[in-house]
């Protein structure tokens, strides 16, 4: 075991979450601080990823034990998080963080739409997202870059949902003055062969070029060391397999919402909420030929936004909706109308459960175990309604026909949640309105593990904003 070393601050992982909180952090940090970053994955060139389509080489899912297989989940290991985010960034509807003021179920966030809003404006002017304005998202400034393109039959759905339709926001390249390519709308956005997309890996490398940084990759941290309710070391196992011990002042986990409630539950916390409340959303992807509309004539991979269904009469009752329409190429297999298709993804909220759980293997300790035995009644009811929500968005618009495509087994959406849920009570929450732990005041927990709710829209511009926003608290 290498002789231990002393940081100010430790970070767990190199994902958006830990870069914007870092982002944020090193303003505010003395020229003098020690940072010390630990990435389990590798970093990899953009070139390989987009060759091999994919963001990471790490094997995770032989490093899990998931005791419901018909439920996968996907995390991607690597510098930068090896995200699998295409870019899509709705903001969160201000309904979503009063769904038991509001509805009578779930859990509210400890704080509102608007104390969270000026930190959802920064991220994404950090990252130039593209958007129009309108709807139900009061903003403090407009979007920093002009909306993508719509494609023919999100013309049309807008026409007939004024207020409620919108071009998709979006982290995708709207203009060059994003400082980096213009999307070419090809589709391929998980691994964006031309760099359209602001990703860590390829616009955050500045945070970790700093003096103050120090970046080890290839080191699975195993545990915190906790003593008197304070974290004294990070304990970790280098690329050559070697154990290693740090001490800090400050621990800073943000390593995915399956990992990070694994590490500080081997570090001996015991808080009722942790790793509980596993969840993400669930989509149903419907397929309608057109009847004389020629679309696919969007600007980006996901072209529309529609919240039509999101806040409706019975949300007591059954899940909220984003509806979303893909402008991928899936042509029509039909000589002359190849493009009279649409594709439309209708994305669901979860209900948090605390049966649902990442917890210690039992068959190997060094394993997450996963466990999310049955969608919960509020979720399904909402899937079960699409039929009938279909027939309402198409009626009066041309469409020929249409075909729900069935998932399979429990699908995953890549959006986990949950495990290390904020809230104001210790007794069924993990982490503060900071994302500071409740009785480790050293300790922060970050990114969508912290969500007590799961909004329907995709996580990775509220995380980041949720980052900033503690690194903020955490200085000031």
């Amino acid at each position: 075991m290498a002789l231990n070393q002393k940081f100010d601050t430790v970070v767990v992982g190199t994902g958006f979450a830990s870069s914007f909180f870092l982002r944020e952090y090193l303003r505010h940090a003395p020229a003098s601080a020690r940072i010390l970053v630990l990435e389990r994955g590798r970093k990899l060139p953009y070139s390989w990823k987009v060759q091999n389509g994919k963001n990471s080489d790490f094997p995770f899912g032989e490093t899990v034990v998931n005791k419901t297989p018909q439920k996968p989940w996907v995390q991607n290991i690597a510098f930068g998080g090896g995200s699998c985010w295409t870019g899509t960034s709705p903001r969160p509807h201000p309904s979503d963080f009063e769904m038991k003021t509001r509805y009578g179920v779930g859990d509210d966030w400890p704080f509102g739409y608007d104390d969270l809003e000026p930190y959802l404006t920064e991220v994404e002017y950090a990252m130039t997202i593209g958007g129009a304005e309108g709807g139900p998202f009061p903003r403090s400034k407009p979007y920093p870059a002009p909306p993508h393109a719509m494609n023919s039959f999100d013309e049309a759905l807008a026409r007939k949902y004024p207020g409620q339709y919108f071009p998709m926001p979006s982290a995708r390249a709207s203009t060059t003055k994003a400082g980096r390519p213009q999307c070419c709308a090809n589709g391929i956005c998980s691994t964006c062969p031309i760099g359209a997309k602001f990703q860590v890996d390829l616009h955050m490398t500045d945070v970790y070029a700093d003096p103050r940084v120090e970046l080890r990759l290839e080191a699975r941290v195993d545990r915190l060391g906790i003593e008197a309710n304070q974290v004294r070391e990070v304990h970790y196992t280098d690329a050559a397999g070697t154990p290693q011990v740090v001490k800090c002042d400050l621990a800073v986990v943000g390593a995915h919402a399956i990992c990070s409630p694994f590490i500080l539950l081997r570090s001996g916390l015991e808080d009722a909420a942790l790793g509980r409340y596993l969840h993400e959303q669930f989509a149903v992807t419907v397929q309608l030929n057109l009847d004389g509309l020629d679309s696919l004539d969007g600007g980006q991979q996901v072209t529309g936004l529609g919240i039509m269904f999101h806040d409706s009469t019975d949300r007591s009752k059954r899940a909220a909706c984003n509806v979303e329409s893909w402008n991928v190429p899936w042509l029509r297999a039909e000589r002359g109308r190849w493009r009279q298709r649409a594709v439309i993804k209708f994305v669901f909220e979860d209900l948090p459960s605390y049966d649902n759980y990442v917890g210690i293997s039992s068959e190997d300790e060094t394993k997450p175990e996963l466990y999310y035995p049955v969608r919960p009644d509020y979720t399904q009811a909402a899937m079960d309604s699409v039929p009938q929500l279909v027939e309402e968005l198409v009626d009066g618009l041309p469409v020929e026909d249409y075909v729900v495509i069935p998932e399979e087994d429990l699908g995953s959406g890549a959006h986990i949640q949950g495990t290390t849920r904020m809230g104001a009570d210790p007794g069924s929450s993990v982490v503060d309105d900071g994302l500071i732990h409740h009785r480790v005041r050293n300790l922060l927990a970050l990114g969508s593990g912290a969500f007590p709710s799961c909004p329907a829209a995709n996580p990775t511009l509220i995380l980041s904003a949720l980052s900033v926003r503690a690194a903020r608290k955490l200085v000031g």
